[in-house]
C-alpha cells in the first residue's frame, strides 16, 4: 500500500531523508520550500527535488491536499511560523512530524497549533547527521501520533524510538546531546586556533591522542571544524535553543551560550564561500580561513 510523504521545507536533512526513502521503495514524495519561491532558491530546491525524485509543489495547501504523513523540516527560528502555515490545511488524517532543532518550549507551541487543526503531532529529536545516515538516522519520538508514526515507518528502515514522556522530552534529550557535540566543535575550535597561532596545532593534537588513546584527534578536528565551516549559522541557532533549554531547566548556561556565540561569530565570517565544492579536507584549512577572513 502506498503511503504519501511530504516534506515543508527542503534543505539539506529533508532531501537526505527523502532520497532514503525512496531507495526503500516510497513512491509519492513531495516537498514545499518557500525558498523555490525566488530565483536564487528555486535553482537549489529544484536540483535537490529531482535528485531525490520528489515531486515540488507550489503551496502548502496542494503538498497538505496530497500527503498523509509530512516532516517539518525548516530553520529552527521558522518551525512555529511553518506549523501556523501549514495548519488550515491540516486535518485528522495527517501527521505532522517536526524534525526541527528547537527547544521543549518551541516543541509544545507547534503541537499546540497542530492539534488544533485536529492533525496528530509528533516530536522528532534527530540525534546524528542526517546526510550521512540519511533516513536511518537515530531519532526520539513523542506525541499523540508517535506510535502510528513509528509503525507507519519502520518497514521502510527508519529507526525510531518512542519515548513515553511528554512533548519536549526529546527535544530535551537532543538539546543537552548538542550541549556536549556541539560544545565540544566549540571548545576544539578555539583551542586549535590558539594553537595555530604558536604553531603548535600538530602537538596539542598529538597530546590528546596520547591523552585519550583510541580517538584519532586529528579526524575528529577536521569533522568537527568542518561541520562548523559549512553550518555554523544553523549550529549556532541550535546553540542558542539548547542555552534556552538550559536556562529553563534553572541551570545557567555559561557554556552552552558560548558555543553558540562561537559558531554564529564564525558564521559572520561566511567560511562556507571559501568550501564551494564541500567540506574542507582538513582541519588546518578552516584554522587559515577564519584567520584570514578575521585579519580582513
Amino acid at each position: 500500500m502506498s503511503l504519501p510523504v511530504g516534506f515543508i521545507g527542503f534543505g539539506e536533512a529533508a532531501s537526505a531523508l527523502a532520497r532514503g526513502l525512496r531507495e526503500e521503495g516510497l513512491e509519492e514524495l513531495y516537498a514545499f520550500d518557500v525558498l523555490s519561491r525566488s530565483p536564487e532558491g528555486a535553482g537549489r530546491v529544484g536540483a535537490r527535488a529531482e535528485s531525490a525524485g520528489v515531486e515540488l509543489l507550489d503551496d502548502l495547501e496542494s503538498l497538505l491536499g496530497k500527503v498523509e504523513v509530512v516532516f517539518s523540516a525548516v530553520v529552527p527560528r521558522a518551525a512555529v511560523d511553518a506549523a501556523a502555515g501549514a495548519a488550515p490545511h491540516l486535518g485528522a488524517g495527517h501527521l505532522f512530524v517536526d524534525l526541527n532543532s528547537t527547544s521543549p518550549a518551541v516543541k509544545r507551541e507547534v503541537a499546540r497549533i497542530v492539534e488544533a487543526s485536529g492533525a496528530s503531532f509528533v516530536e522528532a529529536a534527530v540525534l546524528d547527521a542526517v546526510p550521512t545516515y540519511r533516513h536511518r538516522v537515530p531519532m526520539l519520538v513523542a506525541g499523540p501520533g508517535a506510535r502510528a508514526f513509528s509503525e507507519r515507518m519502520r518497514p521502510y528502515g527508519m529507526r525510531l524510538q518512542v519515548l513515553d514522556a511528554p512533548v519536549g522530552g526529546p527535544a530535551a534529550a537532543k538539546m543537552c546531546r548538542s550541549v556536549v557535540i556541539k560544545g565540544m566543535e566549540a571548545l576544539l575550535l578555539e583551542a586549535l586556533l590558539t594553537a595555530r597561532a604558536y604553531d603548535v596545532d600538530a602537538t596539542v593534537l598529538d597530546s590528546l591522542c596520547e591523552s585519550m588513546p583510541g580517538i584519532d584527534w586529528r579526524t575528529h578536528a577536521t569533522y568537527y571544524l568542518g561541520r562548523t565551516a559549512m553550518h555554523a549559522e544553523r549550529r549556532g541557532h541550535e546553540m542558542e535553543a539548547a542555552a534556552e533549554t538550559v536556562r529553563a531547566a534553572g541551570v545557567e548556561p555559561y557554556l552552552a551560550a558560548a558555543a553558540a556565540r562561537r559558531m554564529l561569530e564564525v558564521a559572520a565570517l561566511d567560511i562556507a564561500t571559501r568550501f564551494p565544492d564541500g567540506p574542507p579536507r582538513h582541519y588546518s584549512e578552516v584554522l587559515t580561513a577564519i584567520r584570514e577572513a578575521l585579519q580582513g
